[in-house]
């Protein structure tokens, strides 16, 4: 089978490992815009769950992944004074260029193509030559507004602004909850360890209170330095890091929860943040993205098999669980 993944984050990586892994003899080639090594968040979280079932499909990634894990248990809610800490949840963070990395390399290991720093400008470039083209172009996906109408999702853009920074200060004991309240309102921060140097810190407030600081008119370095002043007693002296210089003015984002009424529409599949979104509060994206991959690979094409472009039944509604 020819297989083209549109898209070298986790969801195109892992699906095209996963391939592989059942049949060598597929064909599978991964497009990506960007060069190897760029990305633009912080880190990603897995639960002992999600991280089991990423056991089972390929122990050799797993074990290279589990390696640059932060692991922790609690789950702690700092607020007005108290830390309020609920325990047994198991959780686990590696960083988003680490895992590429790493997926990458597995990826090789196993005979896919890798082409990276090529644009394709739509999945009907690939679908006429490719048996499968999954399109993991992410959450402005190209390919799920061209198929709109097969597709039919619905976008919902929510009202708080958030945004991604990093930071050395340590949060390796808990997924931290941080809520503070200002003179302009309630912000609250999402900050976990995803190496043993580097926490993820996402700062989040309501649309009034982000108007109210004046953040949508700051530098990214000023950005950094209100919220540093905001959440200084949690931060231990420690500086926040945006990684955003890709973006021009603010960082800062809304939320948008993509839901899509079909998955597929001839040979063409979304997957990842193309085809659904989680919201950054629970940490699954990368997990949805990465079980999804899985469960596509196992349930659709268990095994190879000759066949024409355009002729693979696909599953139209989500392979996993929502």
């Amino acid at each position: 089978m020819k297989i083209a993944c549109l898209g070298g984050g986790p969801a195109g990586l892992y699906f095209a490992i996963s391939m592989k892994l059942r049949d060598a003899g597929h064909d599978v080639t991964v497009f990506e815009r960007n060069r190897p090594d760029d990305t633009f968040g912080w880190g990603v979280v897995f639960s002992d769950e999600t991280f089991d079932n990423i056991t089972a499909n390929d122990p050799v990634s797993a074990a290279a992944i589990r390696a640059h894990f932060a692991y922790w248990d609690d789950i702690a809610v700092h607020y007005r004074g108290e830390r309020i800490v609920s325990s047994g949840h198991g959780f686990s963070g590696i960083g988003r260029k680490k895992l590429l990395m790493l997926l990458q390399e597995r990826a090789r290991q196993l005979g896919v193509g890798l082409r990276f720093q090529t644009e394709i400008a739509s999945a009907d470039e690939l679908a006429s030559d490719y048996d499968v083209v999954i399109a993991a172009d992410g959450l402005n996906s190209k390919t799920r507004a061209q198929y709109a109408e097969y597709f039919k999702p619905v976008i919902d853009t929510r009202r708080n602004k958030f945004v991604w920074l990093g930071t050395k200060q340590k949060f390796d004991d808990a997924f931290s909850f941080i809520f503070e309240e200002t003179p302009h309102g309630w912000i609250w921060a999402h900050a976990y360890q995803f190496d043993a140097d580097t926490a993820t810190f996402i700062v989040e407030c309501s649309e009034a209170t982000w108007q109210k600081f004046g953040f949508g008119t700051m530098s990214q370095q000023d950005n950094c330095t209100a919220c540093e002043r905001i959440f200084a007693k949690y931060l231990g002296g420690h500086l926040l890091m945006s990684n955003a210089a890709h973006l021009r003015g603010s960082a800062w984002l809304s939320f948008p929860r993509v839901l899509c009424e079909k998955w597929s529409h001839d040979n063409i599949v979304l997957m990842g943040d193309a085809a659904a979104t989680a919201h950054f509060s629970i940490g699954s994206g990368t997990k949805l993205a990465m079980e999804s991959a899985v469960s596509m690979a196992s349930l659709t094409f268990p095994s190879h098999s000759a066949t024409r472009p355009g002729s693979v039944q696909l599953p139209t509604e989500s392979p996993v669980a929502a």
